[in-house]
């Protein structure tokens, strides 16, 4: 089956959703795949699937996208993004088209959505965030988005959602049921090796992006609370010092690690780390998606066999995913740093609670982010959406 995948969510070895889509695909025979990626901007050559064909419907990552007139170039790219089905069809060229992947984020979907209807193609639909409550700008938009968002996802030959609450949340909403495909590790992870912990202070660590005001308020709060306890807060993605220190992380409690390559990612945090940061938001305009999100972040943490402390509201989806494990989390569910510092607190006094929570933690992930139960439910919604056609 000769597969094109059409989305803004760049496909590479890097992070969040990218790290999800390479690792979904990077299985895939390269004369079999090939990659048109969207309006945020392209993937770096040297983090891509090998051997594949790339293009892109934009060279980079818009100016306007930072700025404030962000909300008027989205509100352009959503009116004009289906009719980039003809550029999809230009990169494609007479390479022939058996289905068509897409993600849920941003505005490429519209235009893979209208390239598959004009082709007769079934159309694969992930949604890793709940884009609809992401992006609103009112309420009339977010009925507008609905709609729109909606008779994609009803129309899609297979509908894979990144939680069972979104999936649950989507057959009420939409009036289709979806399935489940869940964040994935590495077809090669395992388990780091353990070693002896060197003489230093207690160290959390959050690896990520930082996304949204209620991100950067989580890790100040994290910051001040491993403080507290004699303790820092080390933060691995493409933050830099000078952006921490301008959104106020800084002091001697927050130590700025840079990216870490993939390939040493999991080795690098475990050997840093006493204890992993995963946070959400308390922030109600942020939470209203969080709800269903379920952070990507999860599968290489439990990897890890590190303790996980979960700093959100009781309704987001890792909260779910925990209860639903035996408590598999450290959950501290009210906001402010007193909480925070408790629980790090008991992290740090007692080291059967972070063997226990590791564990607990480690034994759910090999259940649920197995990198072969999740290639085998993508190709069923594969082999399924071919036999609807």
């Amino acid at each position: 089956m000769n597969l094109l995948y059409c989305g803004c969510v760049p496909v590479e070895r890097s992070c969040h959703g990218s790290l999800f889509l390479y690792r979904l695909l990077e299985t895939w025979p390269a004369n079999s795949l090939r990659i048109v990626e969207g309006y945020l901007g392209s993937s770096e050559a040297d983090r891509r699937l090998p051997g594949v064909r790339y293009a892109a419907l934009t060279r980079k990552r818009p100016r306007l996208q930072t700025t404030r007139f962000a909300p008027f170039l989205e509100a352009v790219v959503e009116r004009f993004a289906e009719y980039d089905a003809l550029r999809i069809a230009r990169h494609v060229g007479d390479w022939r088209v058996d289905a068509v992947v897409t993600v849920g984020h941003y505005n490429s979907w519209r235009a893979a959505a209208a390239f598959a209807a004009r082709r007769g193609l079934p159309l694969h639909f992930i949604v890793h965030d709940d884009w609809p409550r992401m992006s609103i700008r009112g309420e009339a938009h977010r009925l507008s988005l609905d709609r729109q968002f909606g008779a994609v996802y009803r129309r899609a030959a297979s509908r894979l959602c990144i939680s069972a609450g979104m999936a649950e949340e989507y057959a009420m909403r939409y009036g289709v049921a979806g399935n489940v495909l869940p964040p994935l590790r590495g077809r090669d992870a395992s388990t780091p090796a353990r070693s002896t912990p060197p003489d230093r202070p207690f160290t959390l660590v959050f690896a990520g992006s930082i996304h949204s005001p209620g991100d950067v308020a989580a890790l100040r709060d994290a910051a001040a609370a491993a403080a507290s306890i004699g303790g820092r807060l080390l933060i691995f993605g493409p933050l830099t010092g000078a952006q921490a220190e301008s959104i106020g992380l800084c002091g001697a409690s927050v130590i700025v690690g840079g990216m870490i390559p993939a390939a040493d990612f999991l080795e690098e945090i475990s050997a840093r780390a006493d204890a992993l940061f995963l946070p959400t938001t308390f922030f109600r305009e942020e939470n209203a998606y969080m709800r269903f999100s379920l952070p990507s972040k999860l599968a290489d943490y439990t990897l890890t066999r590190r303790p996980i402390l979960l700093y959100g509201p009781p309704n987001c989806a890792a909260a779910a995913w925990s209860r639903a494990n035996g408590d598999a989390l450290l959950h501290v569910e009210e906001p402010g740093t007193a909480g925070l510092g408790a629980a790090l607190g008991a992290l740090a006094r007692d080291p059967e609670l972070r063997r226990r929570l590791g564990e607990t933690a480690g034994e759910a992930g090999d259940h649920d982010f197995a990198h072969r139960a999740a290639l085998a439910t993508f190709e069923t919604a594969l082999r399924h959406g071919e036999a609807r056609c």
